[in-house]
């Protein structure tokens, strides 16, 4: 019987940048994540921003908002 791993990988264009998700360990995650609380005057409420940052270089990758 196969074992199902908790790591998913997700393709990308470039092999290098394949990122992995569900469990694993820190050293085998290709982001580091930080996010941010602000409050939104347009839209009335509080958002969360979450940005991903390059292990390597620091530099924000991506970024998200949780609404």
């Amino acid at each position: 019987m196969k074992n199902k791993t908790k790591t998913k990988i997700h393709k990308t264009s470039d092999p290098n940048w394949d990122t992995h998700t569900y469990g694993g360990t820190p050293s085998k995650k290709v982001f580091d994540v930080e996010w941010l609380k602000y409050y939104n005057q347009v839209e009335g409420r509080d958002q969360i921003l979450f940005l991903y940052t390059s292990k390597d270089t620091g530099e924000i990758v991506k970024y998200r908002f949780l609404r």
